[in-house]
């Protein structure tokens, strides 16, 4: 039996699967390290070859309790032999009653930290979310655990990643109104780390979360002579972008005024000078340093940007080759304008849809 994609419904709060559903058209997906990610799926209620029950539909597809699973492989999915290409939480769904489909809408399960704050609604106001001297994977892990720890109807099915002894601190406090996605673009801000949530089959063919934080994430690797004839790879552009580069960064911290805290970072530099400025709210001291670095580092050098414009499927290369987070090693050469050499990318997002071709979105590792 050929691999194929399948698409199951399973349970948000374990990662159990629950129901197996039949695309009626195609079903375009992205999936994406920077927790924007989403699906879309349309089925039909009136399918005499696969009937739904009264009442079912709206049972199946409780939106905020039910994830939407992309599987790949030769056992129909919700199978630990087959793999997760992603998995999105069911956000809304809707009705098409003369048409006698269902369209429904799933995103990132990351986007649900908006939804939890240090603590329940009831809780003191001098409540207190505090990382003291961990790596910035034990600060997110402290921060996931935090958002999961009050029971039952707070769990998801993600893993806490690594937590150890490191430099990052931070304090939150309940009154202040932070919520869980907040905390966690101020790790992401300062540290200058990614955190990425790794959809990933259980032995029970149930779906569970993998929490990586790096700077940046990779997962696994992947290598292609693009001079080849059987390329998998197509629609190739190649860009030197330099928009953003600067030469110096002021970065604006605590406080207005003369009282506001500032920090610098500059280095030696072939261009003109690009001086410029960025706020980085309240931070201050060595977070407010660590914050400037991190965005100089990030913007010192053009970007050279790459387009894989499109990746073709086979048995023999699955479509988790370009799932996000892989790093791709391109060997090219005599091209006029790309240099000889293997270039390392990583890709950072993936969209597709029923078909046996992806579109990965690129950029230099």
């Amino acid at each position: 039996m050929a691999a194929d994609w399948s698409l199951w419904v399973h349970d948000g709060l374990t990662g159990n699967p629950i129901q197996r559903i039949n695309p009626a058209d195609d079903a375009p997906f992205t999936a994406s390290i920077a927790g924007d990610g989403q699906s879309s799926v349309t089925i039909a209620t009136n399918d005499a070859e696969n009937p739904f029950d009264p009442g079912e539909i709206p049972w199946l597809l409780t939106p905020n309790a039910r994830l939407l699973v992309r599987w790949w492989g030769e056992n129909g999915g919700a199978s630990p032999e087959d793999t997760v290409m992603c998995a999105h939480k069911i956000d809304t769904w809707d009705y098409d009653r003369d048409a006698g489909k269902v369209s429904i809408q799933a995103v990132d399960l990351l986007t649900e930290s908006k939804w939890r704050m240090v603590g329940g609604v009831d809780s003191s106001k001098y409540l207190s979310l505090a990382v003291n001297n961990r790596t910035p994977s034990g600060a997110v892990a402290q921060t996931l655990a935090r958002m999961m720890q009050w029971g039952a109807p707070w769990y998801y099915p993600i893993d806490l990643p690594a937590d150890a002894p490191g430099s990052f601190s931070g304090s939150w406090i309940y009154w202040k109104g932070f919520t869980i996605a907040e905390i966690l673009d101020e790790i992401r801000k300062r540290a200058g780390v990614e955190i990425y949530l790794r959809p990933y089959a259980t032995s029970t063919g149930g779906v569970r979360f993998q929490t990586r934080v790096g700077s940046p994430v990779t997962i696994g690797g992947a290598s292609f002579n693009l001079n080849a004839d059987d390329s998998p790879l197509s629609a190739i552009r190649y860009r030197v972008d330099g928009k953003q580069q600067l030469t110096g960064l002021q970065g604006l911290g605590n406080g207005t005024g003369e009282d506001q805290q500032t920090r610098a970072a500059y280095g030696t530099i072939n261009i003109p000078i690009r001086d410029t400025k960025k706020s980085f709210d309240d931070l201050e001291g060595d977070a407010l340093q660590q914050a400037v670095n991190t965005h100089y580092a990030a913007n010192v050098n053009p970007i050279v940007q790459w387009d894989a414009g499109a990746f073709t499927i086979s048995d023999e290369l699955p479509p988790e080759l370009v799932a996000p987070g892989r790093v791709l090693q391109l060997e090219i050469h005599d091209d006029i304008v790309i240099p000889d050499g293997v270039h390392t990318l990583r890709v950072i997002a993936v969209s597709g849809g029923n078909g046996r071709q992806l579109k990965p979105e690129v950029q230099s590792a």
